[in-house]
Order: structure tokens, then C-alpha cells, then sequence
């Protein structure tokens, strides 16, 4: 036999060993030998086409042995805010200059500057300072603007108890007037005083008496005291008359004391000056 033949034979028997090979079912569990790829049926889709995309790598990633980038800088700390310093009522501008007691109430003279103020209990100092408490060795004031309790000592080496400084706050009352502008000369008007959040009060009204007259007033002295109650805001009127026969402006003045419904004296905060013109009739 040639070699041509031989080897042509040689080819058949190992196509045909090789198609056995693949028909024969596995019976061992042991993966078959892989067939060839089979033609796809016109009717059969493309599998899908993959895309890759391409993305660029930073200088730090592309050089694994580079120096790592510097970390942001750190916030600097957000400043502390303090909180403003509590409110401090002035010093005092009046000086002791004596104490008393008159029909069983207590009082004490206070100078400032050339003027010299009698005070007691009750009573509120030039519209700024409610006395709280005339003692035998202090007066206690209390600031209004700012409800500041203030302690003037005047006993030789007292000091000031720690009660008075741990004392509850009273909120001050005010007092309201309600009154015309100008008034007619001869003419009568009304003044209307109230002090809400009060018990009971008292008003003590001073006035020119060669100007106006106070109606229902016994005497012309110029000062009287009216009581002012009301079962909800204590409510007076004061009813005047016009004497001046030329026109003029004039002031009344109010000064209240007032205590809660316990009894308890309060402070009244209140201008203590209120003015009226006079005119004639028709603004003429």
C-alpha cells in the first residue's frame, strides 16, 4: 500500500472514531466533548453586540507607586458667640439725707443734686424709681426701665439682707390718662385715670388752683388724694373747671400708689406731668 493510501485511511478511521465518540450518551456523569458551532436559522436574531466604554484614569490612579494628593484643608472652628452681659441699671443718683415716721408710716428724705424728694412706700421717684421698702437702715428702689431692684443702705456698717436681692419680681403697673388736649376757658372736662392689672389705688392730683377747680373737691388747696377702685381695672374720674380767663396751658400732675389684689404693694410707672391748653371759644 502506498503512502498516499495509507494515510488517506488513516484520516477516514479517525473521522469515523470521532463521530462515535460524540453520539455516545455519558453514562460516568462526565462531560461530553464540545460539538462544533452550528450554523444560526435565517429566522434566528444576532445576539447582542457589547460596547465597552473607555474611561480616562486620573494621573494618581494611572501611577499606583505616586504620591497620594494632599487632603482639603480643615474648616477652621466657627467663632464662639458669647451672649451679651445681662442689662445693670445705673447707679443710684440720690443720697440719704434722713428718715422719719409720720402718722405710722415710714419715710425717707432722698436728695439729688439741689432737690430733695420725701418718699415712702408705694410711691414712684420722678417716674423712674418705684420704693419698694422704707426700713430703718435702707430704702429699696426698683429701676422701672429695666425692673432692677437697687438697695440704698444708710445705717453705719448694714449691708443689704440677701432677701431683698432673692425677692420675687413685681412687674410694675401703668397708669393710664385719658384727657383732652385743650379745653374751652370756662369751660368744664374730664380726666379719666385707670391702672389695669391693680387691686385698688390711689391718685394724688396736684394742680394750679388760681387756674382750675377740681368739682366735689372740699377745700382749694391745689392737692387732693382720690381713690381709685373698679371691681375689674380700678377706674376714677377727676372732673375739672376752667377759672383762667385768658388762654394759657397748664399742667396736672399724678402721682399713684397701688397694691394687687393680695394686698401687696406694686409699682405704678406713669409720667407725672400732664399738660391742657386753654383757648377761647371758636380758637379765636
Amino acid at each position: 500500500m502506498s503512502k498516499l493510501r495509507f494515510s488517506l485511511a488513516l484520516a477516514v478511521a479517525a473521522g469515523l472514531i470521532a463521530w462515535w465518540w460524540a453520539e455516545v450518551p455519558a453514562t460516568d456523569g462526565a462531560p461530553q466533548a464540545a460539538q462544533a458551532p452550528r450554523t444560526l436559522a435565517a429566522s434566528e436574531p444576532p445576539p447582542a453586540e457589547l460596547h465597552f466604554q473607555r474611561r480616562a484614569l486620573t494621573a494618581a490612579s494611572r501611577d499606583p507607586f505616586g504620591t497620594p494628593p494632599k487632603p482639603p484643608p480643615a474648616r477652621p472652628p466657627s467663632p464662639r458667640v458669647e451672649a451679651p452681659p445681662p442689662p445693670k441699671a445705673p447707679p443710684l443718683p440720690y443720697q440719704y439725707d434722713g428718715n422719719g415716721v409720720l402718722q405710722g408710716k415710714s419715710f425717707v428724705f432722698l436728695k439729688r443734686q439741689n432737690r430733695t424728694f420725701t418718699v415712702s412706700a408705694g410711691d414712684t421717684l420722678e417716674g423712674t424709681y418705684a420704693v419698694e421698702t422704707v426700713a430703718r437702715d435702707r430704702v429699696v428702689l426698683r429701676y422701672l426701665p429695666l425692673e432692677i431692684r437697687q438697695v440704698l443702705m444708710y445705717a453705719t456698717g448694714a449691708e443689704a439682707p440677701p432677701e431683698v436681692a432673692g425677692a420675687p419680681e413685681t412687674r410694675p403697673v401703668a397708669l393710664q390718662v385719658d384727657m383732652p388736649a385743650e379745653v374751652v376757658l370756662g369751660q368744664e372736662f374730664v380726666v379719666t385715670v385707670s391702672l389695669p392689672g391693680a387691686g385698688k389705688a390711689t391718685v394724688e392730683v396736684a394742680y394750679d388752683v388760681e387756674v382750675l377747680s377740681l368739682v366735689g373737691a372740699k377745700q382749694r388747696r391745689g392737692r387732693e388724694i382720690v381713690e381709685v377702685t373698679g371691681a375689674g381695672t380700678p377706674r376714677a374720674q377727676l372732673r375739672f373747671k376752667v377759672l383762667a380767663d385768658s388762654p394759657a396751658s397748664t399742667d396736672i400732675n399724678l402721682q399713684a400708689n397701688a397694691t394687687d389684689k393680695s394686698g401687696k404693694r406694686v409699682p405704678v410707672s406713669t409720667p407725672s406731668t400732664y399738660s391742657v391748653s386753654l383757648v377761647l371759644a371758636g380758637g379765636a
